[in-house]
């Protein structure tokens, strides 16, 4: 949407300002203006209304491209002896984006939460520093984040947790010390 957002713009961009060239490059500007009035009146009424109509729809597309849609909220939800409870996935989420605290080998950590048929996927895309022991270390924050959301939502459906690991940082080199 963002693209389409951008292209629109820039057409509208480019035609006003090739419209407001040749304004200003034209020496005989006045004629110029008569000239393009002369074209648009000869035009036949059903042109010119499909042209009005177009540069309506054109701009109506614009404003429509550029509005922030908000996404539709999704719930986890189960029930308890006392009736239903629907935790938000955004809330979820962000306490799950705690875990790079507990973990000294994460350098960076996003949480992404899926509900698919009432269960819960969990996926964690996460950064850590060189050395890290991979394998066990996506074991420990599978068994984690298990832990965690049943001790936070007791009874809860989770269909799997998912760790990828995008980026392995490397330590800074000390720098080397110059003979005095």
């Amino acid at each position: 949407m963002k693209t389409i957002h951008f292209l629109l713009g820039l057409v509208l961009f480019l035609s006003i300002a090739a419209g407001g060239l040749a304004l200003i490059v034209s020496p005989e500007y006045p004629e110029f203006i008569q000239t393009a009035i002369a074209w648009g009146s000869g035009l036949p009424d059903w042109a010119k209304a499909a042209a009005g109509v177009g540069v309506v729809l054109y701009v109506f597309a614009y404003l429509l491209t550029g509005m922030m849609w908000r996404r539709r909220k999704t719930f986890i939800t189960f029930e308890n002896e006392n009736g239903t409870v629907s935790v938000g996935t955004d809330a979820v989420q962000e306490y799950l984006n705690g875990l790079k605290g507990e973990f000294a080998a994460v350098v960076w950590l996003k949480s992404h939460l899926r509900v698919v048929r009432g269960a819960l996927e969990v996926g964690l895309v996460l950064g850590v520093k060189d050395g890290t022991q991979i394998p066990e270390l996506c074991k420990l924050m599978q068994t984690r984040v298990r832990e965690l959301l049943e001790e936070h939502l007791g009874t809860c459906d989770l269909r799997g947790v998912s760790v990828e690991v995008n980026e392995i940082r490397s330590r800074k080199k000390p720098a080397a010390e110059e003979p005095a």
